[in-house]
């Protein structure tokens, strides 16, 4: 009769720690996996990071910090040092952890005293080395981040905007665009009675590229309708079908990039700059303006505007004209007068302290940049801490349930010892 009272004791004294124990570790596990797979341990403005992978959203300010190509969408996280060594950390700690978990498991279903302390305590060293991994990996990474982010640049105004898969805007270079151009290849006749816009020998109808720009007709965009309510955009007084009028709605597309930084306002697919004629002289802003290369692509949509191979964003004097871009930046209109000392930037006769762009780039002041970047943590981060407290609050209740179980045993032990004596005698 001793050894079954002896067993249903054993349970009642040790399970119910061991059990809460087991859920955490099971719990931290989880929630490790989410945390090393999201990108979401660092958040900014635009874009997010994560141990293996970092994301880009429409309308992150320019420039992105870390080398980022300024395309949305996700990719592989760039190769700094602290990275992958917060990367293995977080891993080797899964592994430990995921190791604890199963041996306090083990421990709950074995029988055997001997084998549930052994368990047990190996259990206890790998939850604790688990938590030390993700403890060292959460203190390396905000720092060295902060470190890292601290010498890129601020804001430039511009926002990172999806691809236009517009193709030749302009397909027999006429300056009409092909949108408003009643025939667009120049063969004397017109679209509507063209069987073969682009004049490459296929027919229209079973041509998957009517204006042979590269880009198929499904992908050409164009879309007059954005709101599908059967009135033309230009007709329409809510583009978007937001309830707010287009005069007073500062994102006409609800895309999330204010119109005043977005290339495509109405996201039909072409550029404002083909859409519109801001000076009213007929011809739009796209077919018109300074082409400072000469390469017939006005400087406003070319992002080489010297031609010398360097890249606007990468070269110091855009323009090729000798001097550097930050000198001619500090006097805008050229009228001698630095723009500390100016009381109207950019020469448009409107003061600065009136004037809602300063500098006549086309980009409101209040859009426009200048200010530090400023990040805060994410799932993946939080997760992590999650984690941490809940495996040494798991080490915690094992050391606790440990040691009242060999109290136990050991009591067991003298009074099973005490019986047989009285017994003998």
């Amino acid at each position: 009769m001793g050894a079954p009272q002896v067993t249903i004791e054993t349970i009642t004294v040790t399970r119910p720690l061991k059990v809460i124990a087991f859920t955490c570790c099971v719990i931290t596990v989880i929630l490790m996996v989410g945390a090393t797979s999201t990108a979401d341990w660092i958040v900014a403005e635009g874009w997010r990071e994560g141990l293996f992978m970092q994301c880009v959203s429409p309308g992150a300010p320019t420039p992105l910090p870390f080398g980022m190509a300024p395309e949305p969408g996700c990719s592989k996280a760039r190769s700094a040092h602290y990275l992958g060594l917060c990367a293995a950390l977080v891993i080797f700690g899964v592994i430990t952890d995921f190791f604890g978990t199963v041996l306090t498991c083990l421990g709950l279903k074995s029988t055997d005293p001997n084998k549930k302390y052994k368990y047990y305590r190996v259990s206890i060293y790998a939850l604790i080395l688990a938590g030390v991994f993700l403890l060292l990996a959460v203190i390396i990474y905000p720092v060295q981040f902060s470190k890292d982010l601290d010498d890129e640049p601020a804001f430039d105004g511009g926002v990172v905007e999806p691809t236009l898969n517009t193709g030749d805007n302009d397909f027999d270079n006429d300056n009409i665009p092909n949108h408003i151009d009643l025939d667009d290849d120049n063969d004397g006749i017109p679209d509507e009675e063209d069987p073969d816009d682009d004049n490459d020998g296929i027919n229209d109808d079973v041509d998957d590229d009517d204006d042979n720009d590269g880009v198929k007709d499904s992908n050409d965009g164009n879309d007059e309708d954005f709101d599908n309510d059967n009135i033309p955009d230009d007709e329409d007084d809510d583009d978007d079908g937001d309830g707010i009028p287009d005069e007073e709605d500062d994102d006409h597309d609800n895309d999330g990039i204010k119109n005043s930084v977005d290339s495509d306002d109405d996201n039909d697919g072409i550029p404002d700059d083909f859409e519109e004629d801001s000076d009213g002289d007929g011809i739009v802003d796209g077919m018109e303006g300074v082409d400072s290369d000469g390469d017939g692509t006005p400087d406003s949509l070319d992002n080489d505007d010297d031609g010398d191979g360097i890249a606007d964003s990468e070269d110091g004097d855009d323009d090729g004209d000798g001097i550097d871009d930050d000198e001619e930046a500090e006097d805008s209109d050229g009228d001698g007068i630095p723009n500390s000392e100016d009381g109207d930037d950019d020469g448009d006769g409107i003061a600065d302290d009136v004037d809602e762009d300063d500098d006549n780039d086309g980009i409101d002041d209040d859009d426009e940049g200048g200010a530090r970047r400023v990040y805060s943590f994410g799932f993946g981060y939080g997760a992590t801490w999650g984690s941490i407290i809940l495996i040494f609050s798991s080490v915690v209740l094992l050391i606790c349930d440990r040691e009242s179980e060999e109290i136990f045993y050991k009591e067991r032990q003298v009074e099973e010892e005490e019986e047989e004596e009285t017994g003998e005698a």
